[in-house]
């Protein structure tokens, strides 16, 4: 009785382990995630770096370790700092400008809740507009559009003029509430 639940524990400890794999799959990961390392997504290289450590070429391991040792440094190092509501504006535009719209949302959305009043930050709503409306999100682009109007006029000769809302014109909603009201 005693030898068949040593068994049964040996089994279940076997399979919480993670599997070897052969040399030519070992390569492949680490040649992988070499690519991944140059292109600088560190993330995806570190968990291909570490798929290969389960390898069984020892020079590769090493490798694999050292590189996935540098990519937690360069994630850790890259983590960004973000307190008051200027900060998540400009990290949210900085992510707008790279094509990320739903993240772009997300920090600005945190930097109108971290605003001292509903009053100010028509330069948020503004740029909410534009993130909402690339995300093709229009009643939440003409909602924060108008709100940004709302608070400052000059924002619908700013949109009109802006190259980024030139796109956005497209769409009636858009356009409605730009063109369709006289400027201030």
């Amino acid at each position: 009785m005693q030898k068949s639940n040593t068994k049964s524990a040996s089994r279940q400890n076997s399979a919480a382990a993670p599997e070897a794999i052969d040399k030519p799959t070992q390569q492949s990961l680490f040649e992988n995630a070499m690519h991944a390392f140059h292109q600088r997504d560190f993330l995806k290289a570190k968990e291909l770096f570490d798929k290969a450590l389960l390898g069984p070429v020892k020079e590769l391991h090493f490798t694999a370790k050292q590189h996935a040792l540098m990519c937690e440094k360069r994630l850790a190092s890259t983590a960004v700092q973000l307190d008051t509501a200027e900060d998540y504006y400009n990290y949210g535009v900085s992510l707008y400008n790279q094509g990320k719209w739903s993240a772009a949302q997300e920090h600005l959305q945190k930097a109108l809740s971290l605003s001292k009043s509903e009053n100010e930050g028509d330069h948020v709503h503004y740029a909410l507009a534009l993130a909402f409306g690339m995300g093709q999100d229009w009643d939440g682009a003409v909602r924060h559009l108008s709100r940004a109007i709302e608070l400052q006029s000059r924002n619908r000769n700013a949109a009109l003029n802006d190259p980024d809302f030139q796109e956005l014109l497209q769409h009636p909603s858009i356009k409605e509430l730009l063109i369709g009201a006289p400027a201030h």
